[in-house]
């Protein structure tokens, strides 16, 4: 029996112990599911940290590309000969911050939904229904997001990733209290989109989100650097990274309109933030043997 000593896990409380079937696989990054809807992903280093994850290395991660299932205890993985261990386990909440307004004036990216990421918000196709149901919620209505969710191209379809990055927007603002009903409950967000990307709207409901969008979030800070940590994000999948963004710059825009007070929430820390440094960020280059 192999055991890997994983860099770190995330999310792991929010999951079901038991066995966990293989979704899908790539070069980056190893899906498991099971029917309830629920994902648990092996991330290679390097491509950030997803919110319900394990964190490989790169020598790490050949060992588990041919893994098929696992089971899950607690913290603890076991596959067919092999076991995971993670040595560190993250949080990745979005705290309440304090953020500039994202500027797309360079980006030439499209998204899967509304075309090129740097024409006038308000010219783009599906802005004022979107528009209109953030009002909705602002009111203390239910939104109807039915006609976005799962719409557009992608594992993770745009208009879902548009919500992530609404959301992520709003945690920072600090309205995580009024945001229980923002998105549909989640068996029938799973009828409405892939188990994929119903992952991770489920995580971003909670207020948690992968590194890469972290760190734009981050980099809006008044005084960071943004640029390339836009850049990273805009990397991510086919359109996820532009479609996310583009998320991010409406409910900017709409944040500023209704209640420019959340644009300047107080600012704060998470210790337990995983930047995506290096390996060594976590262990001793001695200790990052697969």
């Amino acid at each position: 029996m192999k055991t890997i000593y994983a860099l770190a896990c995330a999310g792991f409380y929010r999951l079901p112990d038991g066995e966990w079937r293989r979704h899908s696989r790539f070069s980056q990054a190893i899906n498991f599911w099971r029917p309830e809807g629920e994902l648990l992903t092996l991330l290679r280093h390097g491509k950030g940290m997803g919110p319900t994850a394990v964190l490989l290395s790169t020598a790490q991660f050949p060992h588990v590309a041919q893994i098929e299932w696992l089971s899950k205890q607690g913290n603890i993985l076991r596959g067919r000969n092999i076991t995971i261990c993670p040595r560190r386990i993250l949080q990745l909440p979005m705290n309440s911050i304090a953020i500039a307004p994202v500027d797309l004036s360079f980006c030439t990216q499209h998204s899967g939904l509304c075309g090129a990421l740097n024409q006038p918000l308000h010219t783009m196709s599906h802005y004022s229904e979107i528009i209109k149901q953030l009002d909705c919620w602002y009111c203390g209505m239910t939104p109807d997001w039915s006609w976005l969710i799962g719409c557009g191209p992608g594992l993770t379809p745009s208009g879902d990733d548009m919500l992530t990055g609404m959301l992520a927007v709003l945690y920072a603002a600090g309205y995580s209290e009024q945001l229980q009903y923002f998105l549909p409950p989640g068996a029938q967000l799973a009828k409405l989109t892939t188990s994929v990307s119903c992952s991770y709207l489920n995580s971003a409901r909670v207020g948690e989100f992968s590194t890469s969008v972290q760190k734009v979030i981050r980099g809006l800070q008044p005084g960071r650097e943004s640029y390339f940590a836009i850049a990273h994000l805009l990397a991510v999948g086919h359109t996820s990274g532009a479609d996310i963004l583009l998320g991010i710059a409406i409910a900017q825009q709409w944040l500023q309109r209704n209640d420019p007070r959340r644009m300047h929430a107080r600012s704060g820390n998470n210790t337990h933030f995983y930047l995506g440094c290096g390996d060594g960020e976590f262990f001793p280059r001695s200790q990052l043997t697969p």
